[in-house]
């Protein structure tokens, strides 16, 4: 049983970004749709990275692929030890330590808008890692464990406010409407993949696939049910809503300048999180 196990554990790490890179394609084909247009197939997506793969690479340094390379290997390891029941907080700092590979690397080019995407794409880092931190804190806090494999409850009943700060990270992260400051594509093309192309932008789209992989995962850690199939089905359902609910706010919200993004995540994030906290210690349902 424990060599299945493993197998199951083992495929759901190498398919996870895969899955991500579906939904991103439904997330495109829904956004044309609610613009009137056809859109591209929910696939295209899978066909962009192949597509990028075949390209001849060019990059400005060699530092460039050292880190791309860093932030892909940080990232799918953040996602396996999620997938394996791990430690939550070794999963927040090596996908944390992947994204600063990201930033690192896009200053390592020497490009203004390399380094101006690199800038927000830092500033956005330091508004939504303080609240995903604060989640992460409050999920062990009311399981009194920081192990994934620990959870054995409904956390949306529970967490529901904390639920509610980790939507907003997942916004910060898709770079959607009104948080996506280092994609603003009127502004600065691409923030801090602009000096990324070929197979080495293949990389880092891949690598971000793997961290909204993780960021999904934890929104599963909300649902549980002790028959196998309903916890699947509830854990499908909490990602789906969450990515529809992210599409919504993306069409219907203009973006935030960079100062307002910062104040806005971490005043609602933290404060959401917080009065969570409160309300599980005032009313006692910190699990024994």
């Amino acid at each position: 049983m424990s060599a299945e196990i493993a197998l199951v554990e083992l495929a759901m790490i190498a398919l996870a970004p895969f899955v991500v890179g579906v939904l991103f394609g439904v997330d495109r084909k829904l956004t044309a749709r609610m613009q009137n247009r056809v859109g591209p197939p929910i696939v295209q997506p899978l066909y962009d990275l192949r597509k990028l793969l075949a390209k001849q690479p060019r990059l400005m340094n060699g530092g460039q692929v050292a880190f791309a390379l860093a932030y892909l290997v940080l990232q799918m390891t953040a996602l396996a030890i999620l997938v394996t029941g791990g430690d939550l907080l070794i999963v927040f700092f090596v996908s944390g330590g992947g994204s600063l590979c990201l930033v690192i690397g896009a200053f390592s080019a020497r490009s203004p808008f390399s380094h101006i995407g690199a800038q927000r794409e830092l500033l956005q880092v330091l508004a939504y890692e303080p609240v995903l931190f604060l989640v992460i804190v409050s999920i062990a806090f009311q399981q009194r464990s920081f192990l994934a494999a620990d959870i054995t409850s409904l956390l949306l009943l529970a967490l529901p406010l904390s639920l509610a700060a980790l939507f907003v990270v997942l916004i910060v992260k898709l770079q959607k409407s009104p948080y996506d400051i280092a994609s603003a594509h009127t502004e600065i093309i691409s923030g801090p993949h602009i000096e990324y192309s070929g197979p080495f932008l293949a990389i880092v789209e891949f690598a971000h696939w793997a961290e909204v992989a993780v960021i999904f995962g934890i929104f599963t850690l909300f649902v549980y049910d002790p028959n196998v199939w309903i916890s699947v089905a509830a854990k499908i359902a909490i990602v789906l809503v969450a990515l529809f609910l992210a599409l919504l706010v993306d069409n219907a919200a203009a973006r935030l300048t960079a100062g307002r993004m910062v104040r806005f995540v971490w005043f609602v994030g933290v404060l959401l999180v917080a009065v969570n906290l409160i309300a599980l210690f005032v009313a006692g349902k910190v699990m024994p």
